[in-house]
C-alpha cells in the first residue's frame, strides 16, 4: 500500500511541475516557455537541442543548442527521404523484372531474377493489403515462367548486382543484427529479408509445432521452445551471424504470436524459394547461382514485372519507420549517382551533396551521414540543419505533396499514434520520431488546417541517463510541440495574440 502512495505522490508531483511550468510561462515568448520547460529535473543531465522555424516570416521562434551535433537516431530517416524526392523525383519507381531467354545457358534456358534494390517485394504487410501472400507472388512468377516455355534443366541467376554486398552495416551492434530494424539490405529484398516463424503449442513441456513464412522446410531450424499452459509467452528466436541456423527458444503458450528473425544472404535465400517452387510444378532448374559482379547477361524476355512507387516506399519509412526502405533509399541514390552498385559510401555522399546544393556548404560542418534509417550511432546532425531541411523539402512544390503526407499524423499512424492524447491538439502534427538507447528525437510540423500555415520544429534528446526515464523525456518532447500549437492557434485571425 505504501508503495501505491508513493507512486500516486510521485505521478501527482509530475501533473503538478508540469501545470506550474505552464501557469508561469503565460506570457512569454516560446522560446523563454521551451528553455524553461527543458530545466526540470526529471530530465537529469540528458542533452536536448531545440529549433523552431516560421517558414511564413522566417523568424527563429525557438533555439536552446540548436547548433550543437546530436545523434539523430530515426530521425536521419528525414534527410533520406527528403534526398530521395530530390534527387529520384516523385515519380520514381522500383522494379523487379523475371527475365527469361529460352536460348542461353547452354540452349536449356536461363531465367534472370533481376532486383532494383525494391524493400517493398513481398512485404507482408503491403501484401496482405492486396489480400495476398508470399506464395501468390511466387506462383505467379512459376506461372509467367511455364507461360513463356519454361522447361526443366534452366539455369537460374539471380541478379542483385545494383546494390553491392555489403549487407550490414559496420556500426550497426552486432548483437541485434537478428532483429527485423537491422534486416540485411540487398539488391533483391524479399518479405522484407525476415523469417516469420508460427508457433503452435502442443502437450505441456513439448516442442511448440513450426511453420514458417516464406516456407522454407530446407532452412536450418532447431526447436528448443516448450509448450506450457500457464505464464508469459517468450518465445524468441537467434540466428548464427553469417548463416541461416535459427534456433528457436523460451516458452510457447498460445500461437497468436509469430516470431520474426532476420536472414543472412537474401539473394540466395530467395533464388532457393523460386526454385523450389519451380521443381514443385516439375520446372526445377538445373543450379541456381548469383551473378558475377562483372557478368554481361543477355536482357531475354520480361515475363513479370512488379513495381513499387516511391510514394509506398515513403510511408513504409516514415509512418513506420522501416529502417530496411531508408537503407534501400539511400543504396539505390547512390547506385543512381555513381553507375556503380549502391552502397552506404556512395549513397551517403549523395545525401550530402543534395542538402549541401539546399542549405548552403555551412551544412557540410553540421553533418555526418552513416546509414539511411538512423540505426548507426555515428550519423550527427544538429536540430537547426533538421529545422531548415524540413523547411527546405516543404517549400519545394515538386515534393512538398509526397513529403508531407509520408509522415504519420499525431495520434493516428505509425510511430506517432500513441503520441499525444486524443483531441489534445488544435492543429494537425506531423512527424518523425526516432529511438536508440540514451537517444530520442522529434522532428516535423505543425501546420493550422485552416490556413495551412505552418511551423517547423526539431527536438533532439541525446545522453539521457539511465535513471531517466523515456517516458520523462518524451512527455517533454510533447510538451514542447503542445506548446507551438498553443502558438500557431494564437496566430490565427479568429484568435488572440499572443507573445512570442
Amino acid at each position: 500500500m505504501a508503495r501505491i502512495a508513493r507512486t500516486k505522490l510521485a505521478v501527482l508531483t509530475g501533473t503538478l511541475l508540469w501545470a506550474a511550468f505552464g501557469a508561469a510561462a503565460l506570457g512569454q515568448s516560446l522560446d523563454a516557455r521551451i528553455r524553461q520547460l527543458l530545466t526540470d529535473p526529471r530530465l537529469g543531465d540528458a542533452r536536448t537541442g531545440v529549433m523552431v522555424l516560421d517558414p511564413q516570416t522566417g523568424a527563429t521562434l525557438a533555439a536552446f543548442n540548436a547548433d550543437e551535433q546530436f545523434i539523430p537516431a530515426s530521425n536521419m530517416k528525414l534527410l533520406t527521404s527528403g534526398a530521395a524526392l530530390a534527387f529520384l523525383g516523385a515519380d520514381f519507381t522500383f522494379r523487379t523484372e523475371l527475365l527469361f531467354d529460352p536460348a542461353a545457358g547452354d540452349g536449356r534456358g536461363r531465367i534472370v531474377l533481376k532486383g532494383s534494390g525494391d524493400p517493398a517485394l513481398a512485404d507482408p504487410k503491403l501484401l496482405a493489403a492486396m489480400k495476398l501472400q508470399v506464395d501468390d507472388l511466387l506462383l505467379a512468377w512459376a506461372d509467367a515462367l511455364r507461360g513463356a516455355g519454361l522447361a526443366p534443366g534452366a539455369e537460374l541467376v539471380i541478379d542483385d548486382r545494383i546494390f553491392d554486398r555489403e549487407f550490414v552495416h559496420p556500426t550497426w551492434p552486432v548483437q541485434q543484427l537478428n532483429r527485423w530494424y537491422c534486416a540485411e539490405v540487398s539488391g533483391l529484398n524479399f518479405h522484407t529479408n525476415l523469417l516469420t516463424v508460427y508457433t503452435e503449442p502442443q502437450d505441456e513441456g513439448r516442442p511448440p509445432v513450426l511453420r514458417t513464412q516464406p516456407d522454407a522446410p530446407w532452412l536450418n531450424l532447431r526447436n528448443k521452445a516448450r509448450s506450457v499452459k500457464r505464464g508469459a509467452q517468450t518465445a524468441w528466436a537467434s540466428r548464427e551471424q553469417g548463416a541461416n541456423a535459427i534456433t528457436l527458444y523460451g516458452d510457447v503458450r498460445w500461437a497468436s504470436d509469430p516470431v520474426e528473425v532476420a536472414l543472412a544472404d537474401n539473394p540466395s535465400f530467395v533464388g532457393r524459394l523460386l526454385s523450389e517452387r519451380l521443381a514443385s510444378l516439375g520446372l526445377a532448374p538445373a543450379s541456381v547461382r548469383l551473378a558475377e559482379p562483372n557478368e554481361n547477361l543477355a536482357a531475354g524476355r520480361a515475363v513479370h514485372v512488379v513495381t513499387t512507387d516511391l510514394e509506398t516506399i515513403l510511408k513504409r519509412c516514415n509512418s513506420d519507420s522501416y529502417n530496411l526502405y531508408a537503407e534501400c533509399l539511400l543504396k539505390r541514390m547512390g547506385s543512381e549517382m555513381t553507375g556503380a552498385p549502391g552502397s552506404w559510401s556512395n549513397g551517403s555522399a549523395l545525401v550530402r551533396m543534395v542538402l549541401l546544393e539546399r542549405l548552403g556548404a555551412q551544412a557540410g560542418q553540421k553533418i555526418l551521414v552513416a546509414d539511411g534509417s538512423g540505426m548507426s550511432r555515428e550519423n550527427r546532425v544538429t536540430p537547426r540543419l533538421l529545422a531548415l531541411w524540413l523547411e527546405s523539402v516543404i517549400e519545394d512544390p515538386k515534393i512538398s505533396d509526397a513529403f508531407y503526407t509520408s509522415l504519420p499524423v499525431a495520434a493516428e499512424e505509425g510511430t506517432l499514434r500513441k503520441r499525444f492524447g486524443a483531441g489534445s491538439l488544435h492543429n494537425e502534427v506531423r512527424a518523425k520520431t526516432g529511438y536508440l538507447t540514451g537517444v530520442s528525437a522529434i522532428s516535423g510540423y505543425c501546420t493550422d488546417p485552416a490556413t495551412r500555415r505552418r511551423v517547423v520544429f526539431s527536438i533532439v534528446t541525446n545522453d539521457k541517463p539511465n535513471k531517466v526515464s523515456v517516458r520523462s523525456v518524451r512527455d517533454s518532447e510533447e510538451r514542447i510541440i503542445l506548446m507551438i500549437d498553443e502558438w500557431l492557434s494564437s496566430q490565427s485571425p479568429r484568435a488572440p495574440a499572443e507573445g512570442g
